[in-house]
Parts: C-alpha cells; sequence; structure tokens
C-alpha cells in the first residue's frame, strides 16, 4: 500500500546539505526499523488506509528525499532574497488564458505551499510578508490583479468541473505559512468533481478522469502517489465502483477519497499542500462549446494507453485476424418506461445474419457490453478489427480499439437545430471527440431520413435523444468493405 508523505511541524527549513545527510540517515534508519518490524511482526493502526502507518507526532519532521522528482527537470531555483530564507509562501503556474480572467472553465493550475483552513473552509493562498504584493494575473480589461477572493480580488479562477460547474479560486491572505497545527502534503494533490461520470462511462472515462491524466501531461508532471480528492460525496454508483476497480488505479496508486473526510482525518486547523493541481476540466463532447479537440489527440491516446496497461494489457497490440464485433445496447439508464430502446440498432438480428453470411471466414460477435467487467471489455476490444455501434454512451470504448482498427458509428437524424446541426442533416453525435481519435479510423453510418430511423416511443419528436437505427445492408456492406480495403497489408 502506499505511503502518503506527510509532515507536522514547525516551519523550519534545512539547507541542501544538511537535507541530504537527513534524507541517507532517514533511509538507513527506515531500512533498520522495517527489519525490525518485520521480525517482531508488528501491526499498526492508520487513519485512513492508504497513509502511513505509524502516526506521526506533530513535533516530529520528515523530509521527502524524492520530492522534486516530480517537477519538471533542472527548473531554476536560485536563492536571491535572504529575508525569505526559511520562509514558505504561495505560488501558481496556470497554463490556458493568462489575459482575460474571464475564460477560467478550463484554465488549468498547480498551486504550491496553499493551506486549507479547516475551520474557515477556504484555501489560503500565502504571500510573502517582507516586500509589497506582486500581481497574481495580468487581465486585458482590469490590468493588473493583485489578489484571490475579497472584494476587488479573483473569485472564479478555475473549475473543478467540467462546464465550469464548480468554480474554485483560494482566498490571498497577508499571513505568514503556519507554524504550529498544520499538516504538510509532499504528495501531489488534485482537487476536482466530477459532472457525469456516474451514470455516464464516456464523460467519467474522457472528461471528469480522464482530465486528469490530460493535466498531468499538460503540466509535464508525474506522481504515482497522486491523491484524487472529490470535492463532494463520491457516487455510490456500479459504475463509479467500476472506476474504482480499473480506471482510478490507472492514475495512482491511492484511492480516490472525499474531500471533507480526508482534510479532517488529520485533525489540525491547517492541512497544507506542497502541490496542489486544480482545473483543467476539459469539455470534449458538446459542440455549441468545442467544435473540435484540435491538438489533444496526443492526450487522448495516452490515456487510452494507462488504462489499457494498467489492466494488464499491451496497449501497442494489434491483432492477426479479422474479428467483427456489433454492439447490442439492451440497457440504458435514459430508457423510457414504455420503450424497450434507446439509441440502438433495431434490425440487430438482421445485420448480424447478413454480416455472418457476407463474411463467413471472419468470426463475428454480438456483445452487451454492460454484462461484462471492464477489463474483458478491454481485452475483447483489443481482438476486434472492426466495431459496429450506435451512437451516444456506448460508442465511447472505441478509443480501446487496436492501432489501424475500423469503427461503423450510427449518425443520427437531426430533427432539431441543436449541437451544431440543421434539421435534415445526418448529425455524429460524438464527432467532436471521435475525430480526434487519431488511432482508429471512423466509417459514419449516415442517417438520410424517417427511413432510417424510427422513434424509441409515442409522441417522440427528437430522433436525437429518442430514436434507433433501422440499418440498410447495402449500405453497411459498403462501410465493411471499405474498412476491409484499409486494412489490407
Amino acid at each position: 500500500m502506499t505511503e502518503l508523505l506527510i509532515e507536522r511541524e514547525p516551519n523550519n527549513r534545512p539547507n541542501g546539505l544538511h537535507q541530504n545527510k537527513i534524507c541517507f540517515a532517514i533511509i538507513f534508519v527506515t531500512i533498520a526499523v522495517i527489519v525490525t518490524l518485520l521480525s517482531f511482526k508488528s501491526s499498526y493502526n492508520s487513519y485512513l488506509p492508504f497513509l502511513p502507518k505509524a502516526r506521526i507526532d506533530n513535533n516530529k519532521t520528515i523530509i521527502s528525499c524524492s520530492q522534486k522528482d516530480y517537477i519538471i527537470k533542472n527548473e531554476i531555483a536560485i536563492p536571491y532574497f535572504s529575508q525569505d530564507v526559511g520562509q514558505y509562501f504561495s505560488k501558481f503556474q496556470c497554463t490556458g488564458s493568462e489575459n482575460n480572467i474571464e475564460e477560467w472553465e478550463e484554465r488549468l493550475c498547480i498551486f504550491y505551499n496553499t493551506c486549507y483552513n479547516v475551520d474557515t473552509g477556504r484555501f489560503h493562498y500565502f504571500r510573502t510578508t517582507q516586500r509589497k504584493p506582486k500581481p497574481i494575473f495580468y487581465d486585458s480589461k482590469r490590468r493588473m490583479i493583485y489578489e484571490f477572493g475579497n472584494k476587488d480580488g479573483i473569485n472564479n479562477f478555475v473549475s473543478l468541473a467540467s462546464r465550469g460547474s464548480a468554480p474554485w479560486s483560494p482566498i490571498s491572505v497577508n499571513e505568514p505559512y503556519p507554524s504550529k497545527n498544520f499538516t504538510r502534503l509532499h504528495d501531489l494533490h488534485n482537487l476536482m468533481q466530477s459532472t457525469f461520470a456516474s451514470d455516464n462511462i464516456a464523460h467519467g472515462l474522457w472528461e471528469d478522469l480522464g482530465s486528469i491524466s490530460y493535466s498531468l501531461d499538460r503540466m509535464s508532471i508525474t506522481d504515482p502517489n497522486l491523491v484524487i480528492m472529490h470535492l463532494n460525496n463520491i457516487p455510490k454508483t456500479p459504475l463509479f465502483k467500476t472506476y474504482h476497480q480499473y480506471v482510478i488505479p490507472a492514475l495512482t496508486k491511492n484511492p480516490m477519497v472525499e474531500f471533507g473526510t480526508y482534510v479532517k482525518s488529520f485533525h489540525t486547523k491547517h492541512v497544507c499542500f506542497d502541490r496542489l493541481i486544480v482545473g483543467g476540466q476539459l469539455s470534449v463532447f458538446p459542440k455549441p462549446r468545442i467544435k473540435e479537440n484540435h491538438g489533444r489527440e496526443a492526450l487522448f491516446y495516452n490515456w487510452r494507453s494507462k488504462i489499457i496497461k494498467y489492466n494488464g494489457f499491451d496497449p501497442n497490440f494489434v491483432p492477426k485476424n479479422h474479428h467483427i464485433i456489433i454492439t447490442n445496447k439492451s440497457v440504458s439508464v435514459w430508457t423510457r418506461p414504455n420503450s424497450k430502446l434507446h439509441r440502438a440498432i433495431v434490425n440487430l438480428e438482421e445485420v448480424e445474419k447478413f454480416i455472418k453470411l457476407s463474411y463467413p471466414t471472419i468470426s463475428v460477435e454480438v456483445v452487451e457490453w454492460h454484462t461484462i467487467p471492464f477489463n474483458k471489455q478491454i481485452e475483447k476490444l483489443l481482438n476486434t478489427t472492426i466495431l459496429i455501434t450506435p451512437c451516444g454512451g456506448v460508442s465511447l470504448i472505441l478509443p480501446l480499439l487496436p492501432n489501424g482498427a475500423h469503427a461503423i458509428v450510427m449518425d443520427y437524424y437531426a430533427t432539431v437545430a441543436v449541437h451544431g446541426f440543421s434539421v435534415g442533416e445526418s448529425g455524429s453525435m460524438e464527432g467532436a471527440l471521435l475525430n480526434h481519435i487519431a488511432h482508429v479510423r471512423k466509417q459514419y453510418y449516415q442517417i438520410y431520413g424517417k427511413q432510417d430511423y424510427e422513434f424509441d416511443f409515442p409522441g417522440a419528436t427528437d430522433a436525437r435523444e429518442a430514436s434507433s437505427i433501422i440499418v440498410n445492408m447495402t449500405r453497411l456492406q459498403l462501410l465493411i468493405d471499405k474498412a476491409l480495403e484499409e486494412m489490407e497489408p
């Protein structure tokens, strides 16, 4: 189990040489302690399952010998102000708009040396008390801004959830970094809030949790001991259990924690974070917000590969034989009580029989994905050369296909002008994301009129939200043949 590096101590900073000596001493003592513990088979209780097994006294110092390994190598660090020796103050760095404070919804930042005040419920941003305040932001209209929070400061600086649904900012304080009644956490921490992940795997994988992976890549920072703090209660849905088992461990050795419970567990007034990464929760689907995901291809591919690798498979695996999978979307949380379908394939049995008859040398399988554990889904997808799937959340397993695979994804008929499509057009529901899954070739099965779909229940009028597809075999064969041609050596 991973040990979280923490310290509770007076605010003392040893010089570099002294710190190296302490590190070597700690390593020697730690080895001796481990040997002793093993010999006596001792055990300790912990206040959280992944925190250190031995409690740490307030006057005991723990120095992380590997603390700087997580930062970009050879970052400039040159002392100049002698009055700052032995003092901590907050800093931050961001990617995103640094000239328009209003463009905060997808801004990504790392804060250094910030503390959460359990009594006030606010994050404190400590400014050096030795010199006059410096600007923290350069806004085109408001000019230089000097504070977080307060009357003239910044209140919405980043969002902890996609689409700006959880604005966040620390508050600037003119006081020194705590010297008593505090806990200091060395490992990288992330504060976030899920939006749609509890009941939609597409948003969970590629927005809420995916954004954590993207943020680490964008800031060139890694920490296998990352602690993901969920701002409010962690949903208890079956889908979230899947994330806990198969997805979150691809990001960190530690389980996700609920922020409120976590900070209170230390029983100190201040819980201080050496490095806190916030924001960067990207919206990757909605057309009104983002028409395409230009430049994000590597982020998506790296995240896909992390998930596959954690679950014991080779992200670079390529099958040697053709295998076609047809998705049977038999269950959806959005299915109406008076309907059996929701964004499904109406004539699924006909499609299966046609493909087996037309391509007798290729293995064909119809899959109900919700009946299969997620790691087995990955295994099936890695052995698939052609995936045929309706649109909607179920299609967002597509990035887990192997390099060079093809996916035939059903469009929908636009009966309402929304999400960037006009009435009468063939709408690609997840096109904004799927167009940038570069290792998979997409064939969009377009919908041209009423002959290509039927509504899922009587009285429905929006084909995007409430229709299933009637597949035309001639057109389907055209797309399958195209895929087979393009996979020729």
